[in-house]
């Protein structure tokens, strides 16, 4: 079985469909991935087609990249994960790049074959970053459908040519929430925003594709930065108004992330890098970012949470059978308002809790704040002075962390700064 089939229709048109057997929505596999490059370069190096469309067997286009092909590519180099994840995003790029020329001559732009897509529906993540490489994109007129790339979100950003290409159709400003916050748009919201095309009625969609690739000369799929004499929009970082765009884009970043979370400052470094350099050298710089941001710790643990665990959680999966894990003594590290909070609440469950700060009188601020709470209970006469005892007897205020012994959990909720944080 393949994921990607292709016909040729009398009029010339190699109509080339994602279908992966046996999911109710596509998600783009190493294998896949081959067969699209396969299927394209068939399709190009065919004297009697004239142009492509690429499209969908299913209600929606894509739901972005099986995420798991991470581990594939890490492993694909053995003790060198790094370089086998550079050098399977770098195929990525090698695949959508020769979407883009379309077989066109390097030097005089022409001799291409015009490649459309066709959106029947959602297309996010690799399922977007496709069409983006393509030189014309329709999408059908279905509110429901969503159109973006969320990878963000998942705590990578997209990492197959859509931060480069986006960035550079739109501007870093007008991109930057469709690659900052994983944006998500309607297929008219998207069309308005530049992100896609044209909105046709779902009946016309692959007839309107293929009306435009039939009628499409030269001039038509030649991307703007390919193009002689192209200049971003919104301008690059060292114009005038590029300069303050990226200054302000860095503080945007620093004050959400607080430096936290690496695939956001990652994203904005491959933009900025890139876009000081043409086009197929942005690619690599984006690919060796994207790579950096795979190697992360923290982006590892957020894709596996958020997307293969939650993956897995939503077909059902459940935890396998352990001892008893109930929580009976926890320590808090930090006795600021955060660490202050879950400590009454512990021991308001009655679990025994060791409150760390420090200095002294911190931990003491961190208890008092639980003695605060219960004595508004006792004037409301919701509380009695014995359970006061009970909760604020269960709280150790100090500074030894030898107290954390037998401590069954310990919660780290000390100041947002990453270098205290690695301390602790």
């Amino acid at each position: 079985m393949t994921d990607f089939h292709s016909a040729v229709d009398a009029d010339g048109v190699a109509v080339i469909t994602w279908d992966v057997p046996n999911k109710s929505m596509n998600v783009l596999s190493l294998s896949g991935l081959a067969e699209l490059d396969e299927l394209v370069s068939a399709a190009l190096a065919d004297a009697a087609v004239k142009g492509i469309v690429i499209t969908s067997g299913k209600k929606d286009f894509a739901g972005g990249m099986d995420l798991n092909v991470i581990a594939r590519m890490k492993d694909s180099a053995g003790d060198d994960p790094a370089r086998g994840l550079f050098e399977g995003v770098m195929q990525m790029h090698g695949v959508l790049r020769r979407i883009e020329r379309a077989g066109m001559d390097p030097k005089t732009l022409k001799g291409g074959k015009p490649i459309a897509a066709a959106l029947p529906g959602t297309a996010l993540g690799i399922g977007f970053e496709i069409p983006l490489a393509c030189h014309r994109i329709f999408a059908a007129d279905n509110p429901a459908a969503k159109i973006g790339l969320p990878e963000i979100m998942v705590g990578i950003f997209p990492g197959a040519g859509g931060t480069t290409r986006l960035a550079r159709k739109l501007g870093a400003m007008a991109a930057a929430p469709f690659l900052l916050e994983g944006k998500l748009s309607d297929p008219a919201k998207a069309r308005a925003a530049g992100l896609i095309d044209e909105v046709v009625a779902a009946d016309d969609l692959l007839a309107r594709a293929r009306a435009w690739v039939l009628g499409a000369g030269d001039g038509d799929i030649v991307k703007p930065w390919d193009a002689k004499g192209y200049k971003m929009p919104g301008g690059t970082p060292y114009t005038p108004q590029g300069f303050m765009t990226f200054v302000g884009a860095s503080a945007m970043v620093h004050g959400k992330t607080m430096g936290v979370y690496p695939a956001a400052k990652a994203l904005l470094s491959a933009v900025y890098e890139g876009a000081l350099v043409p086009f197929d050298t942005s690619l690599k710089i984006e690919a060796r970012w994207f790579t950096r941001v795979l190697m992360n710790p923290s982006s590892g643990a957020m894709i596996r949470s958020l997307f293969i665990n939650k993956e897995a959680l939503e077909k059902g999966a459940n935890r396998p059978d352990v001892g008893d894990e109930r929580v009976r003594k926890v320590g808090v590290l930090g006795a600021g308002m955060m660490g202050a909070g879950i400590a009454h609440v512990s021991a308001l469950a009655g679990i025994e809790v060791v409150l760390i700060d420090a200095a002294q009188d911190a931990a003491d601020r961190g208890k008092a704040h639980s003695e605060g709470i219960l004595d508004k209970g006792m004037k409301r006469g919701k509380v009695t002075a014995e359970k006061k005892a009970e909760v604020l007897g269960r709280i150790t205020a100090t500074t030894d962390y030898a107290a954390l012994a037998g401590c069954d959990l310990i919660v780290e909720a000390v100041f947002e700064d990453p270098k205290v944080k690695a301390e602790v």
